[in-house]
């Protein structure tokens, strides 16, 4: 099920599952909707728009990320749904935004040699 997410992260998509039935967005891809188990579930892309729901900051890690300053780490909460949540890094973000309830959009990093969603924060 999986399959179509990697799919689209190679096109610049980020998808999260959606149910026909009831409405419901979710991640990761399930063949059910967690809500109301309807199968009209199909991965659709989502607009990339969302806000900072919980930040770390890593200090140490696999090798090749720099981790000075601190890495920022989020789980970033899409604009299409409450609860529809992604993990993913903070780039191009100075840490007067790293913080919770900060509006972000997406970015893409290469990782490895591929595409890898990312955000950014909006600053007005």
């Amino acid at each position: 099920m999986n399959t179509p997410y990697y799919a689209g992260l190679l096109e610049h998509r980020l998808l999260a599952g959606h149910c026909e039935e009831c409405g419901v967005w979710h991640t990761p891809l399930r063949s059910r909707c967690p809500s109301c188990w309807s199968a009209t579930v199909a991965p659709k892309e989502v607009s990339g728009h969302g806000h900072i729901h919980v930040l770390t900051l890593l200090h140490q890690g696999p090798p090749g990320v720099p981790y000075s300053p601190p890495w920022p780490l989020a789980a970033i909460e899409l604009a299409e749904q409450p609860g529809l949540r992604v993990a993913a890094t903070l780039v191009d973000t100075p840490i007067e935004h790293q913080r919770i309830g900060q509006a972000v959009e997406l970015a893409w990093i290469e990782r490895d040699g591929a595409p890898w969603p990312a955000f950014r924060a909006v600053v007005q």
